[in-house]
């Protein structure tokens, strides 16, 4: 059963569990390379991946079908302090991830093509999410690209990143800091600052704060954002999701939010629901409900700014 939790992760920058060096550093035996330890023996690697398969269905935009919308392999592994990993998506035929990571005593630096430090919802990695799609705060501002992060903490987790801007001419940057703490009792909260800047004009910055309550009835999240000024810097997802809903853009000086809650209902099932504000006339506001029964998952969106509704279900299996 998926579940939906604010969690404190100091250095996600894909969801998987690389942030420990100490695993690295207590393998028996050092790997003089990565393609080496992979074509000479295992040791020290692990492989993983999973297939989500959906069905679309969007009478308003006249959609309805059939696809693949991840089928993706991961290799971790390490030795010495120093880890690698790489994710690939084989829809599409995009190289997600690639970056190394080293133990710093404290403190680990990830440098490499990564999930650029964000909020809660936009690192959320895409096989552990609640809902089929990501919130719009998370879409918008989920981003892979190659930089470098740093990060540490216990309890009181930090990560701050410096990554590639537009790519267009011209010296740019996106550069992101995040903290987020357990206060105990189910509370957790987290707050998270990236601007990207060039030479072109084309800018960007927002601050978004995450709050959340957790016991064994519900969940509920929260995610508040300001938003500065946007003038396309920020590119939203680069996973190549299909979507059965258009995800909403924001607009300079605004101040989108989203409210989330989910309820497990026993056994390998889940509903939530998430209500939307895009404080824009576009997007305006949007409703979603999700089922989840083990492997399975529904979710119908209604947007009212677009006037459209629609509905995704999803199979996916992993190893």
């Amino acid at each position: 059963m998926k579940t939906i939790l604010f969690t404190a992760t100091a250095l996600s920058l894909t969801g998987a569990a690389l942030a420990n060096g100490n695993e690295w550093s207590a393998l028996d035996r050092e790997v003089e390379t990565l393609a080496s330890s992979l074509v000479d023996n295992h040791e020290g690697m692990s492989f993983s991946g999973y297939a989500d398969i959906w069905y679309v269905n969007n009478s308003d935009n006249d959609i309805a079908d059939f696809g693949v919308n991840n089928a993706r392999i991961m290799a971790s592994g390490g030795s010495g302090g120093f880890g690698a990993y790489v994710e690939y998506n084989l829809e599409g035929n995009a190289l997600l991830d690639a970056y190394i990571t080293q133990d710093l005593g404290g403190m680990t630096l990830g440098l490499g093509r990564h999930k650029v430090v964000g909020n809660a919802s936009s690192m959320e990695h895409e096989r552990d999410m609640f809902f089929q799609t990501r919130s719009n705060i998370g879409y918008h501002y989920v981003n892979r690209d190659e930089g470098l992060t740093l990060s540490g903490g216990d309890g009181f987790n930090w990560s701050i990143g410096i990554a590639d801007g537009t790519d267009l001419a011209g010296d740019e940057y996106r550069i992101s800091a995040h903290a987020d703490m357990d206060f105990g009792g189910g509370i957790a909260g987290g707050v998270t600052f990236t601007s990207a800047t060039d030479n072109n004009g084309i800018d960007g910055d927002a601050l978004i704060i995450d709050l959340s309550y957790s016991s064994d009835a519900f969940t509920v999240v929260a995610e508040m954002a300001q938003i500065g000024e946007d003038d396309g810097a920020f590119t939203g997802a680069t996973d190549g999701s299909a979507l059965a809903i258009p995800q909403a853009t924001f607009a300079p000086d605004t101040s989108p939010y989203a409210v989330t809650a989910t309820f497990p209902l026993g056994g390998e099932s889940s509903i939530g629901v998430r209500y939307q504000d895009s404080d824009n006339a576009v997007f305006d506001t949007q409703m979603e409900v999700a089922y989840n029964y083990g492997n399975w998952g529904v979710q119908y969106t209604k947007n009212d700014g677009l006037d459209i509704d629609g509905i995704i279900v999803g199979l996916q299996v992993g190893f």
